[in-house]
């Protein structure tokens, strides 16, 4: 029963470092399947990993919807490392050829961009996300939407990063020792302390060990110690300068401040607070607020993008084109 694009069903990706999650729903807004699969993150051309992983889900979509690809009128897909212009037709192509789907009816864009649509509906917004990586865009009305610091560089301050260094500073003498020292040697599995460079260095560790230390981070700041407070401390104040930039970017007084990602939703809610009035500070008629689909998932964020997209976007770098809702 294949439909045609104005009346066919919405499909969504969304895919980065660690998983890739997908949606099917009506026109209407009736979930018809949700699937969560491997990690489909690409660099340049999409690998066969990717490709595989992408082609699956939308095969198990379809099962779900009773449905064929000739019943996608329009697919959504955010993948991390959707970041150039000389790459995108490549990409572009690639991604079509992996969805067995036309090109023309797909939107592919860096997943910052989905995650921005999912984070909330208010036309001026940003987005602060940290995950596995940082995720941040922003836009000043809706079709607007712009990437902020998608490569990286700016190296966002990440606690988790910085604990692994300051315990080899605690543990050589560059900085006074804190009850947090053991606390995350232990989380590491690492008995003796002379050992934890050698470890850190010959990457003995589990990365899932090395990136699940932020409650453990929270629980001490709380409890008073003064290392973890420094890493708390410098988290607030690099957040707040991004939110802060892209605010400022948007051109509004009072845009929607999203922030998200595994880091920020372990925290306690002192930390939300804190954040919160350090964002404050300095741009008082902002909302700070989580993701609007939080609790949705964030497949659905790329149908969320559809609903007020449903076309090519210039490139990756630059706003998309403002379209008409379907």
């Amino acid at each position: 029963m294949a439909r045609g694009r104005e009346s066919g069903l919405l499909l969504g990706l969304d895919g980065g470092s660690t998983k890739t999650a997908g949606v099917i729903i009506t026109q209407e807004g009736r979930v018809l399947g949700r699937v969560r699969g491997h990690a489909s993150a690409i660099v340049g051309a999409p690998s066969a990993e990717a490709s595989s992983v992408l082609g699956s889900i939308v095969d198990s979509l379809c099962s779900q919807a009773d449905a064929s690809r000739d019943d996608i009128g329009s697919c959504g897909v955010g993948l991390s490392g959707i970041d150039f212009d000389d790459e995108l037709p490549l990409q572009q192509e690639g991604i079509a050829a992996a969805l067995d789907m036309p090109r023309e009816r797909i939107i592919l864009v860096n997943d910052a961009i989905v995650a921005l649509w999912g984070a909330t509906a208010e036309p001026a917004a940003t987005l602060f996300q940290h995950g596995s990586g940082f995720t941040g865009a922003y836009r000043a009305q809706h079709g607007e939407e712009v990437l902020f610091d998608h490569l990286g560089v700016a190296s966002t301050f990440d606690m988790r990063h910085a604990l692994i260094a300051l315990v080899a500073r605690m543990i050589n003498g560059m900085a006074e020792p804190t009850p947090l020292k053991d606390k995350a040697l232990a989380h590491f599995g690492i008995a003796d302390e002379q050992a934890y460079c050698e470890a850190v260095y010959r990457q003995l560790i589990p990365s899932e060990r090395r990136v699940s230390t932020p409650p453990l981070i929270f629980a001490a700041w709380l409890d008073g110690d003064p290392a973890a407070t420094g890493l708390v401390e410098n988290a607030v104040r690099d957040y707040a300068l991004a939110a802060g930039a892209m605010i400022e970017a948007t051109g509004h007084r009072s845009p929607d401040v999203t922030l998200g990602g595994g880091v920020i939703a372990q925290a306690p809610e002192e930390f939300w607070r804190s954040l919160a009035d350090a964002i404050q500070q300095t741009h008082p008629m902002v909302t700070v607020k989580p993701p609007d689909l939080a609790l949705c998932g964030s497949c659905a964020s790329p149908i969320s993008m559809l609903s007020a997209s449903p076309s090519w976007p210039a490139s990756p770098s630059e706003p998309l084109a403002t379209l008409d809702a379907m």
